[in-house]
């Protein structure tokens, strides 16, 4: 008797025993996984090219440095401010980072996927540990000592309860798995927000050393200057004269205003990545909303969600875009 109403009082606290919520776990854990996967591939293109700054600085540096000397043979290569250095190396580190902890959120919740459709006992234990690793690693190189979630097993909220149901038990681990994703999802949000910051205060000078280092080569005839307007012509249905790279080479005005259009696309490319932070933090809030009615009332209102995927998937670089 006393064993039916221990059971009967964890039912109460779980919202009734009647079913467990495979179904709604399911579909959390598909549009969770669908989300961490898109915001990681989205990492990978950023990092690239992030990573190019310091050889695009020092070439510029270096150019527009030499061309004032007198004597051409004193030129010596120039590199990048150490504070700048810095700066973007950080951001490079978190960004890192953030596609580890996003790769073991997609993990965490493909494992949360098993528990909901096989009642794989224990299937999150290791996968919701490294999530807790990679994404306190995160949050540390951002926010030092930010990095808070604990690593406490799944399974602790239920050891006591061997005599319940093996329903009972999934959903207790259900739900409990589902906590530790939302506790990680948080903290990986806030931290974002960290790292969105950063980037902010970088972004306009990555524009204009973008613009930079393709007017030093233009200006050094390193590179011919008609290519650079064939994304503009294309977009336009329209197609340059034979001789457009005379003109270019002859026409003060036709060529400001082509740097003057590189300058555009690179300014286009940071407003872009701004549009791309501003949709996955949004998704992530939707996440940590819908994993909260999904422990409270057993159910998440997964179209909200997937319509915060479908913005992402709109802004992620295209293979072309990426190849740049």
């Amino acid at each position: 008797m006393r064993g039916w109403l221990i059971i009967a009082g964890v039912c109460a606290g779980l919202a009734g025993c009647a079913t467990v919520p495979r179904d709604q776990a399911a579909d959390l854990a598909k549009s969770g996984a669908e989300a961490s996967d898109l915001a990681a591939k989205e990492v990978r293109d950023l990092s690239g090219r992030l990573d190019r700054q310091e050889e695009l600085m020092a070439f510029t540096n270096t150019w527009e440095t030499c061309i004032e000397l007198a004597d051409p043979n004193q030129c010596e290569p120039a590199d990048q401010s150490d504070a700048n250095a810095q700066e973007v190396g950080k951001l490079i580190r978190a960004i890192n980072l953030r596609a580890d902890a996003l790769t073991a959120l997609a993990d965490a919740y493909r494992a949360l996927g098993q528990e909901a459709q096989y009642d794989a006992a224990g299937a999150m234990e290791a996968v919701v540990g490294r999530l807790t690793t990679s994404v306190n690693a995160y949050a540390d190189i951002l926010q030092p000592g930010s990095g808070a979630l604990i690593s406490a097993p799944l399974g602790s909220a239920i050891s006591q309860g061997a005599g319940l149901l093996a329903g009972d038990r999934q959903r207790t681990r259900l739900r409990n798995g589902s906590a530790r994703i939302r506790d990680a999802v948080v903290l990986l949000r806030r931290s974002l927000g960290a790292e969105m910051r950063l980037f902010n205060a970088l972004s306009g000078s990555f524009a204009d050393q973008e613009g930079a280092a393709v007017e030093a080569l233009y200006n050094a005839g390193l590179i011919s200057r008609s290519p650079l307007l064939q994304p503009m012509a294309a977009d336009l249905g329209v197609t340059l004269v034979p001789d457009a790279e005379q003109i270019l080479a002859s026409n003060p005005s036709a060529r400001g205003a082509t740097l003057a259009f590189l300058r555009g696309q690179a300014n286009d490319r940071v407003r872009l990545q701004a549009a791309r932070y501003d949709a996955i933090l949004n998704t992530l809030a939707k996440l940590e909303t819908a994993h909260t009615d999904f422990e409270t009332v057993g159910a998440a209102d997964i179209a909200d969600l997937n319509r915060a995927i479908a913005e992402i998937t709109a802004l992620i670089p295209a293979p072309k875009e990426a190849a740049r």
